[in-house]
């Protein structure tokens, strides 16, 4: 066994809770929070459902991106949403201390304290995407996005997608869609890290699929015998 590669899972948009305190500010978004804006239909439970031995950490935020979102840099605009970027800068700063960064300073601490045991991480984030915006329908069941320019990040999303087609011949797994793989994020924050340890991979689940627990565990099955072969390399 290679106990030298771990793997760490995280959710970043797993549910749509408003906290109490906020909740003033969310009174005619009822609608908005139930939809893909307010959170990832089903990424939780795929979340959930994922297990390996070599799993060393798994963490989800369960708070609405519309409050803030952890899965972007604090520079990006769409840190805050359209219900929170009123707030002054001290409730801002307020926000992001008892959500934001509760969410990534536990994983990023993990992250390092791998890394420092000279382990190389595979990070698996996990999300779900509509299957139509704007008029647009999405062409895939699921989608895998990590950076072409890391091999062993295309190597990885290479045997999820070969495994995925052997248990779910029928659907469709395309790469870096409907969301490209390099772009700011949580994986991203990692890759500028640390390279040569590290592999990003997202995976896209398509909402259709959100209700559907017995789908979501070949996906779950799937991961589990990528990261099998992957170990062993």
């Amino acid at each position: 066994m290679n106990n030298k590669k771990v793997v760490v899972l995280s959710c970043e948009h797993a549910g749509n809770d408003i906290p109490f305190q906020y909740q003033k500010l969310f009174q005619n978004a009822t609608k908005v929070l139930q939809t893909h804006r307010g959170y990832d239909l089903g990424s939780k439970e795929l979340f959930d459902l994922i297990n390996s031995d070599y799993i060393t950490h798994k963490q989800s935020a369960t708070s609405s991106r519309l409050l803030v979102d952890v899965n972007r840099s604090l520079y990006r605009r769409t840190l805050f949403s359209e219900f929170t970027k009123c707030l002054s800068k001290t409730e801002k700063k307020q926000l992001l201390d008892d959500y934001y960064y509760t969410f990534r300073r536990p994983f990023e601490a993990e992250v390092e304290k791998l890394w420092q045991q000279d382990k190389t991480v595979l990070h698996l984030s996990v999300h779900s995407f509509t299957p139509e915006l704007n008029g647009e329908v999405r062409q895939t069941d699921f989608g895998i996005l990590y950076n072409p320019e890391r091999v062993e990040e295309k190597q990885f999303a290479r045997l999820w997608k070969a495994e995925l087609n052997k248990i779910l011949p029928e659907c469709r797994v395309r790469f870096n869609y409907p969301f490209r793989g390099k772009p700011d994020g949580f994986v991203r924050h990692f890759r500028d890290l640390e390279g040569e340890k590290y592999l990003g991979i997202e995976f896209e689940m398509n909402q259709k699929y959100a209700g559907d627990t017995e789908f979501k565990k070949k996906i779950a099955e799937a991961f589990k015998y990528a990261v099998d072969t992957w170990i062993k390399q």
